[in-house]
C-alpha cells in the first residue's frame, strides 16, 4: 500500500501482537479456514454456544473476512454447513451459522432498497434522534480510552486486529450512538477503516440498526451486565488492557468503584494509568422504542469526570486535560455523504 502511496491505517503494532490469528488473503486459506474449523475441530457443532466469546480464535467462524473480499463464497460456506449435517450433526449450531448467512443477504436487499439513505443521519427516517458533537468523546471511543474496560478492549483489539465480534460490535456501536449520542455514522467510518471483514451493506445496516433507526426496538445494551456475562473472569478485558491485569475481579469491569488503596495496590490508579469514564447521555430515540436492551443506571455507574454544563448540542465543558492527542480518523461526514449521494 506504501509503494502505491496509500498510508492506510494506523494499525498499533503492539496491539497487532495480541491477536489470536493471522488472516491471511486468498482463496486457499479460506477453504483451510473453513474445513478446519468446520470439520477437523469440529467447532461447527458447539457454534451456537460459543458464538457469543470475544477472546480466542475459533469461539466463531471468522468466514467475514474472506467472505467481504471474494475469497470465500457464501454458497460454498452453506453447502459445506449441509454436508455437515448430513455426516456429523444438525443441531441448532447449523441452523444459527446458515440464519447469519441468510442476515448477511438481508442487509444486501436493505442497502439496494435504500441505496443514498443508508448513509443519513437519521438513516431511512423513521426515527428522529438527534447526535451530538463531541469530539473529544468520539476519538476517547475511536482509541479504546473511554474508560470503560469492555469497550476499550473491543477498539483496541479493532485497531490492532482488524476483527472484532459480533458481541463487542454490537456494545461499541450501542455505547457510541446511544450512550455518547455522538453521530452514528463517525461509528460506521472507523469500523469502514479498520475491519478486513468491511462491507458496505453489513456495516452501515447494521450501525443503523444499533443507532436505533429501523423502527423497531432499540437495543442499548448494559456495558457492564455484558461485560459480566460474556467476560466474568475479566481475561479479555485484561487482555487487550494491560493496565487492568492486576485489578481484582470484582473490579476489572468497573474500575472506578475501586476504593483509592486498591487501585494503588493494582497499581491502576484512575485518571493516571488508565482512563476516568465517560459520561453517558442517554435519550430513547422520538419515534422509536426501547426493547430488551433497555436498563436503568444502576447506582454504581460512573460519576466520572462528565463533560460539564452541556446544552444538549455537545457545547459542554470537555473532559478535561487536553484529551489523548490522538489525529482525527474520518473525513468530514458532510463531504463523505455528498459523495455517497451521486
Amino acid at each position: 500500500l506504501e509503494w502505491l502511496g496509500h498510508e492506510g491505517a494506523a494499525v498499533d503494532s503492539k496491539l497487532a501482537e495480541k491477536g489470536f490469528m493471522e488472516f491471511k488473503g486468498g482463496e486457499t486459506a479460506a477453504i483451510e479456514r473453513m474445513m478446519g474449523w468446520m470439520f477437523e475441530r469440529d467447532m461447527l457443532r458447539v457454534y451456537k454456544n460459543t458464538r457469543n466469546g470475544m477472546l480466542g480464535a475459533d469461539y466463531s467462524s471468522k468466514f467475514s473476512s474472506w467472505l467481504a473480499c471474494g475469497c470465500l463464497s457464501p454458497r460454498t460456506v452453506y453447502w459445506s454447513c449441509q454436508r455437515y449435517e448430513k455426516q456429523r450433526v444438525s443441531n441448532k449450531s447449523t441452523y444459527w451459522l446458515v440464519f447469519e448467512m441468510l442476515w448477511r443477504d438481508y442487509f444486501r436487499f436493505q442497502a439496494a432498497r435504500l441505496q443514498g439513505k443508508l448513509f443519513l443521519p437519521e438513516g431511512e427516517g423513521l426515527v428522529t434522534q438527534n447526535w451530538v458533537e463531541d469530539e473529544e468523546g468520539f476519538q476517547a471511543w475511536a482509541h479504546g480510552r473511554t474508560g470503560w474496560p469492555l469497550v476499550d478492549a473491543n477498539m483496541r483489539e479493532l485497531r490492532g486486529t482488524g476483527f472484532m465480534s459480533n458481541r463487542g460490535r454490537q456494545n461499541v456501536a450501542s455505547f457510541l450512538a446511544l450512550d455518547l449520542r455522538i453521530d452514528w455514522r463517525r461509528g460506521a467510518s472507523v469500523f469502514e477503516e479498520f475491519l478486513l471483514d468491511y462491507d458496505p451493506a453489513s456495516n452501515w445496516g447494521n450501525w443503523a440498526a444499533a443507532a436505533g433507526l429501523t423502527g423497531g426496538r432499540v437495543n442499548r445494551f448494559n456495558i457492564t451486565k455484558q461485560a459480566r456475562d460474556y467476560d466474568s473472569q475479566g481475561e479479555y478485558v485484561k487482555h487487550w488492557c494491560p493496565e487492568l491485569k492486576d485489578v481484582p475481579v470484582h473490579f476489572v469491569h468497573e474500575p472506578w468503584r475501586m476504593p483509592l488503596h486498591v487501585q494503588k495496590a493494582a497499581q491502576c490508579e484512575i485518571g493516571k494509568h488508565y482512563p476516568e469514564p465517560l459520561n453517558t447521555r442517554f435519550k430513547p430515540p422520538e419515534g422509536g422504542r426501547e426493547g430488551p436492551g433497555k436498563y436503568a443506571p444502576s447506582r454504581d455507574e460512573p460519576k466520572g469526570k462528565g463533560r460539564g454544563k452541556g446544552d444538549g448540542k455537545g457545547k459542554g465543558k470537555g473532559r478535561g486535560k487536553g484529551g489523548y492527542g490522538e489525529e482525527p480518523l474520518t473525513e468530514p461526514l458532510k463531504a463523505k455523504a455528498k459523495r455517497w449521494s451521486k
